[in-house]
This record gives structure tokens, sequence and C-alpha cells, in this order.
């Protein structure tokens, strides 16, 4: 049996590899192993730190749905104070008015009244001076001053009624 050096060559090297296998197996299962439980572990690590994402995502959705409808409602309320501020608002202007409608026809009444009153004594007084003018010229002086006493009182008992 004759082999060539090609043959020697492939026999050498699958003698080395034997060899190398036969005594560094056990280092390079146990480097295999150990970068197998590395792996394995970090794999665990990174499901761990997902289900914890997960958690904080699950919380940081609920605190934004929380937040979300605590600001609706607190718009809402807003909402519903500014209209109840507005009714207020609209009740209380309607009593003013009212209330200086009322006022108004008040003084209104008291200029009324007063008017009245002045034009009634104004009344009186042109009759007076009349009276006294048309008695002084047709009556005498005695019966002038009876007549003028006795129409005066009547004319100012009759006007302060």
């Amino acid at each position: 049996m004759h082999f060539d050096e090609t043959a020697w060559v492939t026999i050498a090297f699958v003698l080395f590899f034997l060899l190398v296998w036969k005594k560094g197996k056990n280092g390079l299962l146990s480097l295999l192993d150990k970068r197998s439980s590395l792996i394995e572990k970090e794999l665990n690590e990174a499901k761990s730190l997902k289900k914890e994402a997960l958690e904080e995502l699950r919380i940081a959705l609920q605190n934004q749905k929380n937040v979300s409808d605590e600001a609706e409602n607190l718009i809402k309320d807003a909402k519903e104070t500014a209209k109840k501020i507005q009714e207020e608002a609209k009740l209380r202007s309607l009593e003013i008015v009212k209330r200086k409608e009322d006022q108004a026809k008040q003084k209104i009444l008291s200029l009324e009244a007063e008017s009245i009153r002045n034009i009634k004594e104004i009344t009186s007084h042109i009759v007076i001076e009349s009276s006294k003018t048309y008695i002084k010229n047709k009556l005498d002086e005695k019966e002038n001053i009876n007549l003028i006493s006795k129409s005066s009182n009547e004319i100012k008992s009759s006007i302060l009624k």
C-alpha cells in the first residue's frame, strides 16, 4: 500500500484533529457549556427585562388613561362651572336691570307727585292773587279781608287734601 503525499497529509490532519479532540474536547466542551449557560442566562435576563418593560408599559398606559380621563373630567367640570357662572351672571344682570327699572319708576312717580304738588301750589297762589286783585277792585276793605281769609283757608285746605 502506497500512499501519496496528499493521503499522508490527510491522515496526519485527521490524526491531529483526533488527538486535539481527545485532549481538548473537555476544555472545548466546558468552554461551549459556559458560553451556552451565559447565553441562556442573558436570554432569561432579556425575557425578565421584557416582562418588566411590558409591565411598565401597561402601567404607563394605565396612568395615561387615568390622566386623560381626569383631564376630560376637569374640562367637563370647567364647562359646567362656566355655564353656571354664565347663568348666574345673566340672572344677576336681569335682577339689576329690574331693580334699576323699579328705581326709575319710583323716581318718575316721585317727580310726578312733586310736579302735581308744585302745579297745585302755583295754581293756588295764582287763584289767591287773582282773587285778592278782584276783591280789591270790586269790594270794600272790611269785606275784602274777611273774604280773603275765608277763601285762602278754603283753598289751602282743599289743596292739601
